[in-house]
């Protein structure tokens, strides 16, 4: 696998990539071999790990920053560099029954040129449609010139790959439209494995929850001044905020400034995944904020997958690529970026627990497409494998 998203050893705490972590486990789990190139906290050139002994990294140590913006390309560049050279060599050597790639950059799937060449199956998985995304993070039109290079790297990246995996039904439709053979894709949402994991079971004192990074799009903000207006009614109740970004010092300023410093919890880090789920699992109400910038309007993100996989009745903003799977009986939606609307839902919640019940539960009948369980078997036939391989494969992620 090659990807960009840095990768840390087992116990790998949240914030390693989460859908790299889950897909390459996926991998071992069916007894097939892994090289994993990919960004990491430490140089390592084909390390193994105890815990994983089908699985080979060769990492680069690059810390990733969403500022300046100068350092995007540095980074994509340098990674580039580092996957070509790194790829090329392990295919010289092996013959991999799969070469899969993941976004962003589009372009990082030319870094599997050899593997091509030796007719090796490459995979691009697009976790993010890069167009949408820069077009959202710079505040640029669709008709600028760099958004227009971005729609034209991603159409010659997908029409290069032998597959295409990507996140959601909306994101195919979109790449379809912009000339993506649509016999090419494959959906494989953000879920991951709940199996085994405890349901909900709400603690006491109440208190909200929201698991994310810590940047404008995801709303955080908008999150504590629903909490504000609450305060009254609820005075015991907390809103935790479990992530970590470059946003955590702002929020926590607004926290400040609206006397709620002692009612919003910052974990001030990213949390393991046994940890991250029993704090969820224990939740009153999840929340899921994020803001229709243009490019959370596609998203179908796996922290409302995991509130509503565990059962935890979930506050949600009304996006195109969230309500195309959850009909409204399964979601409190809200219009994104409306605090009094966010607040009068989960007013609504806590007022009723039955009814908070009943939307758990339809959502998690909304959820059995999306889950894991089903999920992994696509995922496994687009990269062209069957769950009773037992030969080795190789990846290279971004």
């Amino acid at each position: 696998m090659v990807s960009q998203h840095t990768y840390h050893p087992p116990p790998a705490p949240y914030a390693g990539h989460a859908t790299l972590n889950r897909n390459f486990t996926e991998l071992l789990q069916q007894s097939m071999a892994v090289d994993l190139i990919c960004l990491s906290p430490g140089f390592c050139f084909g390390q193994r790990h105890p815990e994983r002994p089908g699985l080979r990294v060769y990492g680069l140590p690059i810390r990733r920053r969403r500022s300046p913006a100068w350092w995007y390309p540095l980074q994509d560049i340098a990674f580039f560099v580092w996957a070509v050279v790194v790829v090329s060599g392990l295919a010289l050597r092996h013959r991999y029954d799969v070469v899969q790639v993941d976004t962003t950059p589009d372009v990082l799937v030319f870094s599997a040129l050899l593997p091509r060449l030796r007719r090796m199956r490459i995979v691009l998985f697009a976790t993010e449609l890069m167009p949408e995304l820069a077009a959202a993070r710079l505040r640029l039109g669709p008709g600028t010139l760099l958004v227009r290079l971005l729609t034209w790297a991603e159409r010659a990246a997908t029409s290069w790959a032998d597959h295409v995996i990507t996140v959601s039904n909306l994101c195919r439709r979109i790449m379809v439209k912009r000339g993506l053979d649509p016999t090419k894709v494959t959906v494989v949402p953000n879920a991951h494995p709940v199996a085994g994991l405890p349901r909900a079971h709400r603690g006491q004192p109440p208190f909200l929850v929201l698991q994310t990074t810590l940047i404008e799009r995801y709303g955080v903000h908008v999150a504590i001044r629903a909490l504000r207006k609450l305060r009254q009614e609820w005075p015991e109740l907390t809103l935790e905020v479990l992530g970590n970004g470059e946003a955590l010092a702002s929020l926590a300023n607004l926290a400040n400034r609206l006397g709620l410093s002692d009612r919003v919890r910052f974990s001030g880090r990213y949390l393991g995944r046994p940890e991250m789920m029993d704090r969820l699992r224990r939740a009153t109400v999840g929340i899921v904020p994020i803001l229709a910038d243009g490019y959370g309007d596609l998203v179908l993100p796996n922290k409302l997958l995991e509130l509503t996989s565990l059962g935890v009745p979930t506050v949600c903003s009304r996006l195109p690529g969230i309500e195309e799977h959850f009909p409204p009986d399964s979601l409190a939606y809200f219009e994104p970026g409306d605090s009094a609307g966010l607040a009068a839902q989960v007013r609504r919640l806590l007022q009723n627990p039955r009814a908070a019940e009943h939307q758990a539960r339809r959502a998690r009948e909304a959820m059995a497409d999306l889950e894991w369980a089903s999920a992994s078997r696509r995922y496994l036939r687009a990269l062209g494998m069957t769950s009773d391989r037992q030969e080795a494969i190789a990846a290279m992620a971004r």
